[in-house]
């Protein structure tokens, strides 16, 4: 049986400017924009990112460490409801048998490594904020002009579920941790306000309530070129996603959830820009204590 992938979305992409790691000798490129392999410099370079993306999962909470796949059951997507706001940017796997017409299957691209997280909570009670740091290669059909864009690359993300002011505390404590972590390395990041790229009709009354209410929080990094990009994010989701799957705390009210997600090859692009190819240069990266999605 054959497979092909269904892009969602419209347009051409345009050029990535990201040739910096390229030339590097970080990454190997291919034919599509936005999509790049990888050298083994760069995964040994991964490896002591994840050691100093430890440090926010540290604390008196238990982080749960696993991995997400690179294809998850569509229905995880559909129950989030995240074709109503980016239909756009997802990718469908489609499949057929010796000569018959391309058919969809239950799977699609995974498009943020959180959403393993929610459907192993799913229509159950959380008696205590739960914590899950979850890495996993990530699709979205973006638009690749912007710099720093990729089409398929890997996330880490640091996400808690559990009650309203437990969550709300602990985004405004990972703001902070991810400010200084990146300062650490000696990154220029600049923390600002932000939205999602929100699709359809609703999408100005979406942006505009994720803006007032400073739910989501992007740390800007020069990487080269003519501007900044979002290296990670910090994103409180209330309920959105939490009523979804049907999560409640104690008493019945819908559990909230929150994300810390942080861009790995765009973490390297910034990095590599700041301090060069030559990683004798760089301030010192721990080894990571275990590798990523061996729990």
């Amino acid at each position: 049986m054959a497979s092909k992938v269904e892009l969602l979305g419209r347009g051409s992409p345009s050029p990535n400017p990201v040739e910096r790691l390229v030339t590097g000798g970080w990454a190997l490129a291919t034919d599509v924009a936005g999509v790049l392999g990888f050298t083994e410099r760069f995964e040994s370079l991964l490896g002591r990112l994840h050691g100093s993306l430890a440090a926010l999962g540290v604390g008196p909470a238990s982080w749960e460490r696993t991995s997400c796949p690179p294809v998850v059951p569509r229905a995880w997507i559909e129950r989030a409801r995240y074709l109503d706001s980016f239909p756009h940017l997802l990718g469908q796997v489609h499949a057929r048998g010796a000569g018959t017409a391309w058919d969809a299957t239950d799977t699609v691209l995974t498009p943020a490594a959180c959403y393993s997280v929610y459907p192993r909570l799913a229509d159950s009670v959380v008696t205590a904020p739960a914590h899950f740091d979850v890495t996993g290669y990530c699709y979205r059909h973006e638009a690749t002009a912007e710099i720093g864009r990729l089409r398929t690359f890997r996330m880490r993300e640091f996400v808690t579920v559990g009650e309203e002011e437990r969550i709300a505390a602990g985004h405004e404590e990972h703001i902070d941790r991810c400010a200084s972590l990146f300062a650490g390395l000696g990154l220029d990041v600049a923390v600002q306000r932000a939205t999602d790229p929100f699709f359809g009709p609703t999408a100005r009354f979406l942006n505009a309530s994720q803006m007032e209410q400073g739910l989501k929080y992007e740390f800007m990094a020069p990487v080269g070129g003519d501007g900044a990009v979002a290296i990670a994010s910090a994103n409180r989701h209330k309920d959105h996603l939490t009523s979804r799957f049907g999560i409640r705390c104690p008493g019945g009210a819908a559990a909230h959830s929150a994300c810390t997600a942080i861009g790995l090859e765009r973490m390297a692009l910034a990095l590599v820009h700041a301090h060069g190819d030559d990683v004798a240069n760089w301030p010192t990266l721990p080894d990571d204590p275990e590798k990523p999605g061996t729990a």
